[in-house]
């Protein structure tokens, strides 16, 4: 099959347009097509020649996946959208509306091998990376087909974003250009288990997209008990990684750690976590997201109770950081943080 269009950056469709029609305008014209009026196919780009529409529907795809489900919450206006794959391989987004400003969380790969003892995605077995057409895909048929204006866009969903760096970059390009949906860097979070490696090489291509560290835990020892894989890197190296991207990037930097209960949600993880980022960090304090834990049937995990949350919540705050709990969203429908599969 021919590769999805999007696989390419604007830069190298013109060239290619160029190369084969003499005509690098139509690049811009096909775009226009896709991220404004929401075409399909070539077919569906009237003003475009039909040998053109021809010839560029055996070079490349564009929309290479279909639609397989679409699930609405009971409980409030979270829908979750997975898609199916030319290969026959299944993934998820989850569109997340507010009234007049919809987000969506978006998956970079097919499966997780990263296999956090609280997440329902690290129960699936790794497939392959998505491509940046797939990526897109999940925001471009949620507002073809669900007839919604994204907004915000988070690379939170399965997979770790920065494992699959070409397809997470390919993506955002198209994300925050004006040939693509024209977003502010400002509404594009990534949030990564802390490839520092990744972090550090992100940081220089200047995207100035957010960042969002799946942190979890305050100490080595405990994450590399809840989060195996991802304690390859140890905390610290992976904060300065942050540390370097936040001041290259002028971009938000927050903290996600979801509140286990008896595990990591105690005074003394909270009194740890504050000392370890301010030691970091300095006065220029990353925000934090709490994240409440939402149950899986196979995990072990329990949430922890309102009042505790409320007292991590606080003495964090009188630390002085900018902290905020993630509301649920979608839970009857396997949607929420960390319920994914």
């Amino acid at each position: 099959m021919p590769p999805h269009l999007l696989d390419h950056p604007f830069s190298e469709l013109e060239l290619l347009f160029k190369k084969f029609t003499g005509q690098s305008y139509r690049a811009r014209q096909v775009c226009k097509w896709v991220f404004a009026r929401h075409a399909s196919s070539f077919n569906d780009m009237t003003d475009l020649p039909a040998d053109l529409r021809k010839e560029l529907a055996a070079r490349f795809q564009v929309c290479s996946t279909e639609l397989f489900a679409r699930e609405g919450s009971h409980t409030d206006s979270t829908e979750k959208w997975t898609l199916a794959t030319q290969d026959k391989r299944h993934f998820s987004a989850v569109l997340l509306p507010r009234k007049g400003y919809d987000s969506i969380c978006i998956s970079t790969q097919v499966g997780c091998a990263w296999k956090w003892g609280f997440c329902a995605s690290g129960l699936v077995k790794f497939e392959r990376n998505l491509t940046p057409g797939e990526i897109l895909d999940q925001v471009l048929s949620v507002e073809r087909i669900g007839k919604r204006k994204i907004h915000n866009v988070l690379f939170m969903g399965m997979g770790e974003p920065l494992a699959n760096y070409p397809g997470t970059l390919g993506a955002i390009h198209w994300l925050t250009s004006p040939h693509g949906f024209g977003l502010s860097p400002a509404r594009v979070t990534v949030s990564t288990t802390g490839l520092a490696p990744q972090i550090l090489k992100l940081a220089g291509e200047n995207l100035k997209v957010n960042l969002a560290l799946s942190l979890h835990a305050p100490s080595d020892d405990l994450r590399a008990k809840i989060m195996p894989v991802s304690s390859k890197f140890e905390i610290r190296e992976i904060l300065e990684a942050c540390k370097i991207y936040w001041t290259k990037n002028d971009a938000d930097l927050t903290m996600e750690y979801i509140l286990l209960n008896d595990v990591n949600d105690r005074e003394a993880h909270a009194r740890q976590l504050a000392k370890l980022l301010k030691s970091v960090f300095g006065n220029h304090l990353p925000k934090i997201n709490l994240i409440p834990f939402n149950p899986v049937p196979a995990l072990s995990y329990k949430t922890t109770d309102p009042a505790q949350s409320q007292f991590f919540f606080d003495l964090l705050k009188r630390e002085k950081f900018v902290v905020h709990t993630r509301k649920p969203q979608g839970q009857d429908i396997e949607a929420a943080c960390g319920q994914l599969l």
